[in-house]
């Protein structure tokens, strides 16, 4: 029987270039990142769900309102540790094994939220969660990029992020409803463990062994193991890859921590409407990532991200720097601008999975999942330091911090085609070799 008679069998035994092999029966690509997405569903509402609850925990807890950054600040860098320790044994595994254990991790920290009762126990969970949430995100990534060619990638981590967007319409709201009603803030946390480890089972049923990158791998070794470390991290297309990544992650921090502020004491939106800018802004986000990821795939990530930049552009200068987003005018721009920020993330995420072998994937994006929350944490620090508060309650310089983040922005087209200079001059990849 020849290759071609298996494949039609249901059995992957070649594969187009930068793919992975499996031999176990195999879904549809649109199956399987269908089915990861709903994972990333849960790890992008628990990563958000934070900020919705911020007065209800200051309640709670008996901390000052303010602090609740801590919260989120734990998170964000414990994900960017576990996301660089796991980077350097996480190809090493069969990557649904790696995902069953990095998934049941993140939901026993989710559910231990539910304990805390200082603010101090509540940042040292947030942070065994996010330890466990850096890697999980990689690997969902990887696993993706395994099972989709380079040519329908774009499309599939496109649905993967759209999981942010939905997590607005669906997780700020609830989250909120479920803190008000007699169940309280801590059954937000439970909810999440409780989906999420249903999830992780069907996920890891569904999607089949996902060893074959194992071939490709090198003999372990101290001295091998850190040479390999240090050529992924150091290669051109590498720091290429984690430039666009920190920069669309920064420039999004910089923006998101102060939208609803500036929204409220600038645009003189009531907390009500507010609610509204979420919902509508995670409702455009499901619709315009995935069909940024499929322009990804059919006119490449440069024009793409050059278009990107044109319209964040006329967006920050409307509702930051002219001050246009009054009236009704300002929930749908707010929203619009709430949507660009993981536009811009999915054209740079889609494009840099073309970067790694399939036998270090998942370290790859590990590492990129530490550069993203690095970056965050980078953006959302040194917006304070921009920004103050007028005697009229205004608040002052989201202009200079729009300009910022347009500079980001616009970084992204030049070195996009600089990656891409350098992937179309590197050595083609070998095809997987079969297992059959």
């Amino acid at each position: 029987m020849d290759l071609s008679d298996q494949s039609r069998e249901g059995y992957l035994i070649g594969a187009a270039p930068g793919m992975a092999v499996t031999s176990q029966p195999r879904l549809s690509e649109r199956m399987i990142t269908v089915l990861l997405s709903t994972l990333a569903f849960v790890v992008a509402l628990n990563s958000i769900i934070i900020f919705p609850l911020g007065p209800f925990l200051a309640d709670s807890l008996g901390f000052p309102p303010h602090k609740v950054g801590f919260i989120g600040g734990s998170y964000s860098i414990a994900a960017a540790v576990g996301g660089i320790v796991s980077a350097a044994f996480l190809d090493r595994f069969d990557r649904r094994t790696a995902l069953v254990v990095c998934a049941l991790g993140f939901v026993m920290a989710t559910a231990l939220c539910a304990t805390a009762t200082t603010i101090v126990e509540l940042v040292v969970i947030r942070a065994c969660a996010g330890f466990f949430a850096g890697p999980l995100w990689g690997l969902l990534i990887a696993i993706a990029s395994d099972n989709v060619p380079p040519e329908r990638r774009g499309t599939a981590v496109g649905i993967l992020i759209g999981a942010y967007g939905l997590a607005l319409v669906a997780g700020l709201p609830l989250g909120v409803m479920v803190a008000v009603s007699a169940l309280g803030w801590q059954m937000n946390f439970v909810g999440i463990a409780v989906i999420g480890l249903a999830l992780t089972v069907i996920v890891s049923w569904q999607i089949g062994a996902q060893r074959q990158h194992l071939s490709d791998l090198r003999a372990w070794s101290w001295s091998g193991q850190h040479g390999a470390m240090i050529e992924l991290i150091t290669a051109r297309s590498s720091v290429l890859a984690f430039l666009l990544i920190a920069t669309a992650s920064y420039a999004a921090l910089l923006i998101s921590p102060n939208l609803a502020v500036f929204a409220v004491h600038n645009g003189g939106l009531s907390p009500a409407r507010l609610a509204d800018v979420y919902l509508l802004g995670g409702a455009m986000s499901v619709l315009a990532i995935p069909l940024t990821g499929r322009f990804v795939d059919s006119f490449g990530a440069a024009p793409v991200s050059i278009a990107v930049a044109v319209i964040t552009t006329g967006l920050l200068s409307a509702v930051f720097v002219v001050g246009h987003a009054t009236g009704m005018l300002a929930v749908p721009l707010f929203a619009m601008v709430i949507a660009f920020q993981l536009v811009r993330s999915t054209v740079n995420q889609a494009w840099v999975t073309r970067v790694p072998a399939a036998a270090e994937r998942a370290a790859f994006q590990a590492l990129v999942a530490a550069v993203t929350n690095l970056a965050q944490a980078a953006g959302a620090a040194s917006a304070p330091f921009l920004l103050d508060f007028a005697q009229d309650g205004r608040l002052v310089g989201m202009d200079g911090v729009a300009v910022l983040a347009l500079s980001m922005t616009w970084a992204a087209p030049p070195l996009l085609l600089m990656l891409d200079r350098v992937l179309a001059n590197r050595p083609p990849a070998l095809l997987p070799r079969s297992t059959s």
